[in-house]
């Protein structure tokens, strides 16, 4: 019985010793990542520094290729000192204030940046992988994952001539294969059935979200002023871009859930696509809007 005891309080101490081992690894580690992320500004010394506010109001400014960005370090910080405390922001880094290049403004977009699998990796590590992100901010920008960024960076900026102009016709290609031309204030893709849509208005204060126009051979006719009045994604170019470029394909194919449930567009569509207007007149297909 003795000999039982001994071994079970052993067991535990192993299993204690185990535990301290790996926390005390978990210091150390950040203890490592700090000196990564103190490299990472010494080496940047003129693009990322400590701004001049004082705590709780600091924040660690990084120099972008686009835009100018502050890291608000209270969250940071405490996080540090004490994970268990109740945060502002309950998981991963707190949003980073988003500036146009060259000035700061009180009415600042923000951006959730989280690096990936940053949940398995020292929090000094994760501030330094943020950190290095921005200081390549076009990069960040061309990364899909990064919407929250991009988005903030399109608010910023707006749809004109601006340092992510050339960025961002770039992703759009890539990712969509699309063109965006500033001065029309529109972006085309090409379609099915030789069709081209345009989605303009980005320079209209009047357009809640995009105008939807189309042309086949030159021809162009408008098929919605504005899609905020008859679709449900009405703004998202991630949903957009991918269904247009399968129209009017799409619309006989009852895939699409928004863009074909649209009875103003569909009808403007019809009057020139002979087999969506078959389709509608002959009751092939089953359309949401049709009685």
């Amino acid at each position: 019985m003795t000999n039982k005891t001994a071994e079970k309080n052993s067991e535990r101490q192993q299993r204690l010793q185990t535990l301290l081992g790996e926390i005390k690894e978990t210091q150390r580690l950040n203890l490592v990542g700090l000196e990564f992320l103190k490299g990472i500004i010494e080496d940047n010394s003129d693009r990322v520094y400590h701004g001049v506010v004082d705590r709780p109001n600091s924040n660690l400014i990084v120099k972008g290729e686009l835009a100018n960005y502050c890291i608000p370090l209270e969250h940071i910080i405490q996080a540090f000192a004490n994970p268990f405390v109740e945060q502002v922001y309950s998981n991963g880094l707190p949003p980073v204030e988003v500036h146009p290049q060259g000035k700061w403004v009180r009415q600042h977009k923000t951006a959730c940046i989280q690096p990936l699998g940053h949940s398995e990796i020292p929090g000094t590590d994760s501030l330094a992988i943020l950190i290095v992100g921005l200081l390549s901010d076009r990069d960040l920008f061309m990364d899909p994952e990064q919407s929250s960024y991009r988005n903030a960076m399109l608010s910023t900026y707006g749809a004109i001539k601006s340092p992510i102009s050339d960025t961002y016709s770039v992703y759009l290609n890539n990712q969509f294969g699309a063109t965006i031309d500033y001065d029309a204030g529109e972006i085309s893709i090409k379609g099915t059935h030789g069709f081209t849509w345009y989605l303009g208005g980005l320079h209209d204060p009047d357009v809640g979200s995009f105008s939807l126009s189309s042309s086949v051979r030159g021809a162009r006719r408008i098929h919605t002023e504005d899609t905020w009045h008859c679709m449900t994604n009405c703004k998202s170019l991630s949903y957009l871009l991918p269904t247009l470029a399968k129209a009017p394909r799409i619309f006989l194919e009852e895939e699409d859930d928004d863009l074909a449930h649209s009875k103003e567009i569909m009808e403007s569509v019809a009057e020139h696509w002979a087999p969506l207007r078959k389709a509608i007149e002959s009751n092939e297909m089953e359309f949401p809007w049709i009685e």
